[in-house]
């Protein structure tokens, strides 16, 4: 079995709406980076009946959702492409509605992947007094987003 670090986990984002075709659209790195995580959830319904087997619950599922999170040291070199995602949280554009959607990309060092299409949520600056400027953000599922296994 092989492990990696989290460092070693890349996200890149693409400024489009949640019907545009991934193959067709140009993603970026989101750079200098610290935490990285994806949480996947189900929703679920209660299907318990009378004749449920041994009286133990039983569920059906109604929806999935999913959520990313991540955050990273402020640097305002282009290269990390953090100004581009922030004015897009912020102040988004014409080219998605005036709606802060994204897709995102979230690749492990085997080339296993999280692709989907999210809304970012939150978006955080941090400037203490006497430490690193840092960010922080957060978006929720907008669509499909797919595990794709390398």
């Amino acid at each position: 079995m092989t492990t990696s670090t989290g460092r070693d986990t890349i996200i890149k984002f693409a400024i489009a709406d949640e019907n545009a075709d991934p193959a067709g659209l140009t993603f970026k790195r989101l750079g200098m980076m610290r935490g990285k995580g994806m949480k996947v959830s189900w929703d679920t319904v209660d299907t318990t009946a009378d004749q449920s087997p041994d009286f133990t619950k039983t569920n059906l599922v109604t929806f999935k959702s999913a959520e990313f999170s991540g955050d990273g040291v402020a640097y305002d070199d282009e290269i990390y492409n953090q100004t581009e995602f922030k004015a897009h949280a912020i102040s988004p554009g014409a080219a998605t509605g005036y709606q802060p959607k994204v897709w995102l990309q979230q690749i492990d060092p085997n080339g296993d992947m999280y692709q989907g299409p999210f809304i970012i949520t939150e978006w955080s600056d941090d400037r203490p007094y006497s430490d690193t400027a840092t960010w922080s953000t957060t978006a929720s599922s907008n669509g499909a987003v797919r595990f794709i296994q390398a």
